[in-house]
């Protein structure tokens, strides 16, 4: 199935498998942050934000967020640098 998704500011389509789990699509994708623990999804390791909810990856098909906006400690980080930036700038004025 086709499914198309805005992975940390980058809109990702791609063909992927009906049972594929949402840790297992940003994993591929490069955001290693986002860990496998207890595999029950009880410990939060792998919490991702989804349209900027908090959701636990291991217990969501990557389908059912089929376009959606999913954020990782990955796109965080980017949103910060680019917030830290924007400060300096306005504090060298």
């Amino acid at each position: 199935m086709q499914i198309s998704i805005v992975l940390n500011g980058k809109k990702i389509q791609e063909e992927i498998e009906p049972d594929l789990l949402l840790i297992d699509f940003v994993r591929k994708h490069g955001c290693k942050s986002v860990k496998r623990g207890c595999e029950t999804s009880g410990c939060g390791l792998c919490t991702v934000f989804l349209d900027d909810k908090p959701v636990l990856s291991c217990s969501i098909l990557a389908a059912r967020v089929d376009g959606h906006k999913v954020t990782t400690l990955e796109g965080l980080k980017k949103e910060a640098e680019r917030s830290e930036e924007h400060t300096s700038e306005l504090q060298s004025r």
